[in-house]
């Protein structure tokens, strides 16, 4: 039923919740189980069935989360023919072009970590406005990753290297935190996601040879691969998934190939892609291909 829109379609925000919600029922068969996948009570489900369109975002993100998990990802398995006839070097550097998709591709990486919305982040890149009630901290954000997106398009046939993504890091994350381009010195935790991070000690030795490993990008599968293995290292205490994709910006560019735009409308089957790449780069890479 699903795999043909549903594999050429990303665009899960336009199918309505109602529908998500019969989908999941279907896929959980009880309601008792659908309610503990969602982690909420029964009646909750069954006001949810009634009146849609009163749930709220955090709800909405949840059903989301798990539409896509569930229903979405089995029917992407059969992907590997399409992912292997994309065809590289085909992206026009046009700079109208090029301009347009770095600035959407900054903001989405941003929106979808800080909330940080699109327009807001036009208003300070485009026109030099800074929007009521915003923090000079969130002004910074905007206005880091912005300058880095266009630093590393203007210059990706860089060698990515250790010192290189330390560099970035500290640029991306300047005035945000004590220890912009500096790796972390305490245990991290990724919430809600089975994913073992890289112990402290074995950062700079796992990040050396995820350097040596992912020096010669030639796919997109490679660079979903190399993606999944940099956020699994987690180095830096924040700023590590604005990191990582302006790295795949990077690989990206240089295998000549449009880098994918992550936001808020795609955030959800973004996570868990990436977190299945663990067991299969595939769909991930078919994402970037679309997105």
């Amino acid at each position: 039923m699903y795999k043909k829109l549903y594999t050429m379609n990303f665009d899960y925000k336009s199918i309505s919740y109602a529908q998500k919600l019969s989908d999941l029922q279907n896929y959980y068969q009880t309601s008792v189980a659908f309610s503990q996948a969602l982690g909420i009570t029964r009646m909750t489900l069954i006001a949810w069935n009634d009146n849609p369109q009163k749930i709220k975002v955090k709800n909405q993100d949840k059903i989301d989360w798990l539409w896509c998990q569930s229903i979405f990802l089995p029917n992407m398995s059969n992907l590997s023919k399409v992912v292997k006839g994309i065809e590289l070097g085909d992206f026009l550097f046009e700079p109208a072009i090029m301009d347009k998709t770095l600035r959407q591709m900054a903001a989405g990486s941003l929106e979808i970590e800080t909330g940080t919305q699109a327009a807001d982040f036009d208003a300070i890149v485009l026109n030099n406005t800074v929007p009521n009630n915003f923090r000079a901290t969130s002004v910074a954000e905007v206005q880091n990753i912005y300058y880095l997106t266009q630093e590393i398009a203007q210059n990706f046939q860089v060698e990515i290297t250790l010192q290189q993504i330390k560099d970035w890091h500290k640029v991306l994350m300047r005035g945000l935190i004590d220890n912009a381009g500096e790796f972390f010195t305490k245990q991290r935790v990724l919430p809600n996601v089975d994913t073992q991070l890289t112990h402290l000690d074995d950062i700079v030795e796992e990040l050396e040879s995820w350097v040596k490993t992912y020096a010669y990008i030639q796919s997109l599968s490679d660079i979903a691969q190399a993606h999944y293995h940099f956020e699994t290292i987690h180095p830096f205490s924040d700023g590590n998934g604005r990191i990582g994709r302006l790295i795949v910006l990077a690989q990206c560019l240089q295998i000549g190939i449009k880098p994918p735009t992550v936001n808020n409308s795609n955030k959800a089957l973004y996570y868990i892609l990436l977190e299945h790449a663990k067991i299969n780069p595939t769909p991930l890479a078919y994402f970037f291909q679309a997105c």
